[in-house]
């Protein structure tokens, strides 16, 4: 009994000493030795490195057609408020909303009776001056007679020389006399002319042709001047058979954004109908509040197709490009600022430094760089395999570039 115990206690010493010994000899060859395992039925060898299987794909080159989609607002191409440039009662109103004006077309007329008398005044004013200037000029020149007459007479001795000087004086005062009296005409001109102005504006007419959009008054009601504290405008008038689509163009885009790029404006109420247009003008300058540009598009109404105010989206095409570089966006690795993209080169990774260009989410633009147009491209396993790692290449199946 005592003997079995010592036997097995001495065995499983010998197997503990041997697992000991063993442990040892790999830890002492870096982990790199190779076990063989004998047993009864078979044997084995296990490698230590195996190729990673990753799915690749080369790059296209195709034509690239980048464009941008924007909101819009449509506007009239012209549009103004209107108001009442003298104070007084409306007698008449000739428009309401939805009335076509022409330039020039009488809208409303306003009663203004005080500024009607105090030109009948100023009128007959000037006709008394005008009255008074010609009998002075008529004096002048009877007295102008006079001196001539009395020169002549002074240089025969005919008579005194205090006359003569006597003479010369009132022809100096009715030459004086008159000039008063014209400039006194010219101020009554004056005077008549603009109170007929002032009466003028009592008439309030359409400054070019178009659609009367506000009516905010009636015949009867008492209006004020602008000048003296009128906000409400007396009308809006808008110039709708042209519209002007107006764009926030992004401050990167603006560099493609000129005069003449081509445009497409879907608006809803066309049911699918697409507007092409292009870019008429630029402000050339960023707005510093929202680093947008504004861009307008006019594009004719004169069907009445589409109305001011309207909302639209405008597909603008930004650049064209023949032979584009396009690789999967999600092969792109960004490192902090160094940007690369993992490519199979005789089975082995390898990180090749790329600049880009247009991204859309599904493609990228390649504008620089070492990528070739035969390397293949790592789409998958992009953060899994490190640069210098064996791979296995396996074409992708769903590739993009397919």
């Amino acid at each position: 009994m005592n003997r079995k115990i010592i036997v097995t206690v001495a065995g499983t010493s010998i197997v503990s000493v041997l697992v000991v010994i063993l442990v040892f000899d790999i830890a002492s060859s870096g982990g790199q030795a190779q076990i063989l395992v004998a047993e009864t039925g078979g044997s084995g060898k296990v490698a230590a490195d195996q190729p990673a299987p990753v799915e690749v794909t080369q790059p296209v080159r195709r034509a690239l057609s980048r464009s941008l989609r924007l909101p819009a607002t449509l506007r009239a191409d012209e549009r103004a408020d209107l108001y009442a440039k003298t104070s007084g009662y409306i007698t008449q109103v000739n428009v309401d909303i939805g009335s076509y004006a022409q330039e020039g077309n009488v809208l409303l007329t306003i009663a203004v009776p005080e500024i009607a008398a105090e030109l009948h005044q100023c009128e007959a004013i000037l006709e008394a001056r005008r009255a008074k200037v010609k009998a002075l000029a008529a004096a002048y020149e009877l007295q102008k007679i006079t001196t001539q007459r009395k020169e002549q007479l002074a240089a025969e001795k005919a008579i005194s020389r205090q006359e003569l000087d006597e003479s010369l004086s009132y022809l100096s005062q009715a030459g004086a006399n008159t000039k008063v009296a014209e400039s006194e005409v010219a101020v009554a001109e004056a005077n008549v002319v603009r109170l007929k102005t002032l009466l003028g504006y009592a008439t309030v007419t359409a400054p070019f042709d178009g659609i009367i959009t506000t009516r905010n008054f009636d015949v009867g009601a008492f209006v004020r001047s602008a000048a003296e504290g009128q906000t409400m405008p007396l009308f809006a008038i808008a110039k709708t058979d042209k519209i002007r689509v107006a764009l926030e163009i992004p401050e990167p885009d603006v560099p493609f954004v000129h005069v003449g790029t081509e445009v497409e404006i879907h608006v809803g109420c066309l049911e699918g109908q697409v507007l092409k247009a292009t870019v008429t003008r630029t402000a050339r300058v960023l707005k510093p509040d929202t680093r947008t540009m504004l861009a307008e598009v006019d594009i004719d109404n004169m069907a009445g197709q589409v109305a001011a105010g309207m909302y639209a989206q405008v597909q603008v095409k930004l650049e064209s490009k023949e032979n584009s570089l396009l690789i999967p966006s999600k092969s792109i690795r960004v490192r902090g600022r160094d940007i690369s993209v993992l490519v199979s080169r005789d089975n082995i990774a390898m990180s090749v430094p790329v600049e880009i260009g247009y991204d859309d989410g599904i493609w990228t633009e390649i504008v620089g760089g070492q990528l070739r147009d035969e390397d293949w491209i790592i789409t998958s396993a992009g953060s899994s395999v490190a640069p210098g790692a064996p791979v296995r290449a396996v074409p992708e199946t769903n590739s993009t570039g397919s």
